[in-house]
């Protein structure tokens, strides 16, 4: 069945996590990257390759793999997302590191607090944000690869205070 199929049986808060940090996320892309995004199978995968890509004016190019599964329910916010996450990147001046990566989940969670205000609401999406990158990041780290249904890891991360429960989350492979 397709996307679109699924789409068209079902609401899209069925598939995503919280369609209301959807919505930040999409709005929020929109306001880092005005001129939007292009998404290729073929995007930077080091942080040198982005800031060349970047500073040389080219426009932000995502990685299109990988969108199956995700806590958006819909691989365009996914794209969007990863848009995002790449601006901070390059803007901040963080790398691929963990300490580059937790910059950029600080930076990405400002933009939440300064959008849409400090609220059991923010605190949440910032939890969820510390799941996509810094969870996701430990767990690739560990494992060679990031999971590969990245929802119910997320979700694991979220019912547990720790990522503990996340690691051992089935990866499903459906």
């Amino acid at each position: 069945m397709s996307s679109i199929q699924a789409l068209q049986r079902n609401s899209l808060s069925d598939f995503a996590l919280d369609i209301h940090f959807n919505a930040a996320v999409l709005t929020i892309c929109n306001r880092v990257l005005p001129g939007g995004f292009d998404v290729s199978d073929a995007a930077p995968e080091t942080y040198e390759e982005l800031v060349a890509l970047l500073d040389a004016g080219g426009r932000m190019l995502v990685y299109s793999g990988g969108s199956e599964r995700t806590i958006y329910g819909d691989p365009e916010v996914n794209f969007a997302f990863r848009a995002w996450h790449d601006w901070c990147h390059w803007r901040g001046r963080y790398d691929f590191s963990h300490e580059g990566e937790r910059a950029a989940c600080a930076m990405q969670g400002d933009h939440l607090v300064t959008l849409y205000g400090a609220s059991p609401q923010t605190l949440r999406w910032r939890r969820i944000l510390q799941a996509e990158i810094i969870g996701q990041r430990d767990y690739f780290d560990q494992h060679g690869a990031f999971p590969q249904d990245q929802r119910t890891f997320v979700a694991a991360y979220l019912a547990d205070e720790s990522p503990r429960k996340a690691f051992s989350a089935p990866q499903s492979s459906i």
